[in-house]
């Protein structure tokens, strides 16, 4: 079941625009972000790991070849005397070649296979992990810029309130009515300075978050980026699963628990074919011998060593030791090791993972409830700005009471989106923490 993390658009309507959303730009990330890539890379080099493991039972070739200069010799291997001919040089060509077809390892390829397929699926489980971290980090920053988008327009309220305010007090000051004292003006003059610090903090910050963005996605900062929202969008509807549920999917899904599993058994293979290093392997041997100078006298006699004039071969079924019990015994005890390492980690997941899955549905939650009392605050924060700017206006109104009603309306505001920018970022923690998150975020198991 995927978390709802955010208003996604129709398919077809973001195909249509654009401008990118949520949903593209994780898209755009899982398919181009270096940190993918190399986890990808680890993936490939243990396909090729594999891949030898494999070619254990393929037909093994060696062979060797050369030319050399050598002096003639006259004469035959059965007789007595034997003339060196020092004054006649010629080629000496001879060719060796075998091929061993393994037959049978007894256990040992068939546990390294395992062993390295399983390491395999490891490689793509932290491949699915270093994906959904790349999707979080894209929904952070795709969040952070439309929380300060969605600060602006407060900051734009509230500066064009407090320049109202400004032109009412420099003019009732002018009048010299007493209404406004000088102290009033420079308060109202001050509150103006930190408001434009404000927005300057929002603007300078408006334009990292998207630099930020790009970085995350693998785009170059140069490049175009539009978002398909201008603020935050509101909280979604759905309410999470319930906790068992979501444990449940966590166990299925999470890509840690599927290192745990498949690194367990990859370390026992391992160990396996460690300790059975020492024994034989079963193969079919072919042979080929090819010699020939022509200055040497071929030897017709079938006793007759002649490696100079000489074509030979034959098939075999053979017998390779190659043994060293001492080594073989270490390396399975390094095997079992991580095995006992794979267990600890095991046992501490055991607990961990139920409680990461507790603590981010618990965030959900709380977020939830304090975004609905931040709505609240912010509604009466509003209103209490509205009318002490009014008041002021007519002339009813003190200058403390636009300050207050000011101040309390931003921070109100502030407090607001906050909550909902923890809201829809809880809500991607929790789909991370039960392995959904690239289907929460972009509505696709997006593999690489």
């Amino acid at each position: 079941m995927a978390l709802a993390v955010g208003a996604l658009p129709p398919a077809a309507a973001r195909a249509e625009s654009p401008r990118r959303s949520l949903a593209d730009c994780v898209r755009v990330a899982v398919q181009g972000s270096g940190q993918l890539a190399e986890a990808e890379g680890k993936v490939a080099e243990w396909r090729g790991r594999l891949a030898e493991v494999q070619s254990v039972f393929y037909p093994k070739i060696s062979a060797f070849a050369f030319a050399a200069p050598i002096f003639g010799v006259k004469g035959l291997a059965n007789q007595p005397d034997v003339e060196r001919q020092w004054g006649v040089w010629g080629p000496y060509l001879r060719f060796e070649g075998m091929v061993m077809q393994p037959l049978y390892t007894f256990g040992q390829a068939s546990a390294g296979e395992k062993a390295a397929t399983e390491r395999l699926a490891v490689e793509e489980a932290r491949r699915d992990q270093t994906r959904d971290a790349v999707a979080l980090e894209v929904a952070r920053y795709y969040y952070l810029h439309l929380y300060v988008s969605s600060m602006k327009p407060s900051l734009d309220s509230a500066r064009k309130l407090l320049d109202e305010a400004l032109r009412s007090a420099q003019a009732m000051f002018d009048e010299g009515s007493g209404k406004v004292t000088q102290t009033d003006l420079q308060k109202l003059k001050y509150a103006s300075a930190e408001l434009e610090k404000y927005r300057v903090q929002a603007e300078f910050g408006h334009a990292l978050s998207l630099a930020a963005l790009k970085h995350t996605m693998g785009r170059p900062e140069n490049e175009s980026l539009e978002l398909a929202e201008t603020s935050l969008p509101p909280a979604p509807a759905a309410e999470p699963p319930p906790l068992a549920e979501l444990i449940r999917q966590a166990w299925e899904r999470r890509s840690e628990a599927r290192q745990l599993k498949h690194g367990r058994e990859a370390a026992l293979s391992l160990e396996e074919a460690e300790r059975l290093a020492n024994y034989p392997t079963l193969a079919l041997v072919g042979q080929l011998v090819a010699s020939w100078s022509p200055v040497r006298q071929d030897q017709h006699n079938t006793f007759a060593y002649d490696p100079y004039n000489d074509l030979s071969g034959g098939l075999a079924l053979a017998v390779k030791f190659d043994l060293d019990p001492a080594r073989a015994n270490a390396r399975g005890d390094t095997a079992r090791a991580m095995v006992d390492q794979v267990d600890g980690l095991a046992r501490f997941a055991q607990t961990g993972i139920p409680l990461d899955v507790r603590r981010c549905r618990d965030e959900v939650d709380q977020a939830r409830r304090l975004l609905s009392v931040s709505e609240q605050g912010a509604t009466a924060a509003r209103k209490w700005m509205l009318f002490a700017s009014a008041g002021y206006a007519a002339g009813t109104g003190e200058t403390k009471d636009v300050l207050e009603g000011l101040a309390a309306f931003v921070q109100a505001k502030k407090g607001f989106n906050d909550q909902l920018l923890a809201l829809h970022m809880a809500n991607a923690q929790l789909a991370l923490s039960v392995g959904s998150i690239v289907d929460a975020l972009a509505g696709t198991a997006g593999s690489p």
